[in-house]
């Protein structure tokens, strides 16, 4: 291999062979999708799932980004591993507000261009949305299909009002480019939002109720053992110690969607 090959690859530009581009950045372009998860499962958790729990489900990258940055050095390596899932997100590589205006649009490419490389491996790679403020819908939404099953989440969203008001006007614009068939929403509802007739299906946050649960075992924990003490200490002659909206797995009816 070349010293040029070498550099070739360590952009992944040939990932982009057959891959038509859109827009004045070449955005990567995303076939349309229709498949609809019974569960979304975090990336960090699909390495330890064995393949027959796969089937059905979807693969999402709603995760801190370290926790995925190995497909974009690698994404031939985890084709196999996806493709027993019924579909994969494609990876929300993060658009943070105060990120300079080119790596967000670094970030958009590299999540079409994944996307658009599993599909051709024959992957149901559903379109993630990614946006920030309105300075990035320049090339936020391009490579993205009209009428698409899409994803979008609330994820650290929901406790910051500015984040609120961005993530509203977000959504109500690839609404109106996209026309969506479908979006996929993982994390908390988002109260009040008009959807202007645009189905959407609720995902719980695995993550988040996991460590809620671990923190009132620890709780009980600490709150039994406390109860033990008092018990042991009032004794005669002692002195030792005695012995969200949607439930996980299920998803929300879309409003102009029957199950399927």
């Amino acid at each position: 291999m070349g010293e040029r090959e070498r550099t070739m690859n360590a952009y992944n530009l040939p990932l982009l062979d057959g891959v038509e581009t859109f827009g004045r950045w070449d955005i990567p372009t995303l076939a349309p999708c229709d498949a609809i998860p019974e569960d979304l499962i975090g990336f960090n958790y699909v390495r330890g799932m064995a393949d027959s729990a796969k089937p059905g489900n979807g693969a999402h990258f709603f995760l801190d980004d370290y926790q995925f940055e190995r497909i974009w050095r690698h994404p031939e390596r985890y084709v196999d591993m996806l493709r027993p899932f019924r579909c994969v997100l494609a990876p929300d590589f993060s658009l943070y507000t105060d990120m300079p205006m080119a790596m967000q649009l670094h970030n958009v490419y590299r999540s079409r261009l994944i996307g658009a490389y599993w599909q051709r491996h024959g992957l149901s790679v559903i379109p993630t949305l990614q946006w920030s403020t309105p300075e990035s819908y320049a090339f936020a939404f391009d490579g993205l299909p009209i009428g698409s099953v899409v994803a979008a989440s609330t994820l650290g969203v929901l406790g910051d009002l500015g984040a609120v008001r961005l993530w509203r006007m977000g959504m109500s614009e690839a609404i109106r480019r996209l026309r969506p068939g479908l979006v996929l929403l993982y994390g908390s509802p988002m109260t009040g939002f008009d959807w202007q007739g645009t189905a959407y299906i609720g995902y719980r946050n695995r993550n988040t109720e996991r460590v809620k649960a671990w923190e009132a075992e620890a709780r009980q924990a600490v709150l039994a053992g406390t109860g033990n003490r008092t018990a042991a200490s009032t004794g005669p002659c002692s002195n030792s110690v005695t012995s969200n909206s949607w439930s996980e797995g299920t998803r929300r009816t879309p409003r102009h969607l029957s199950k399927p």
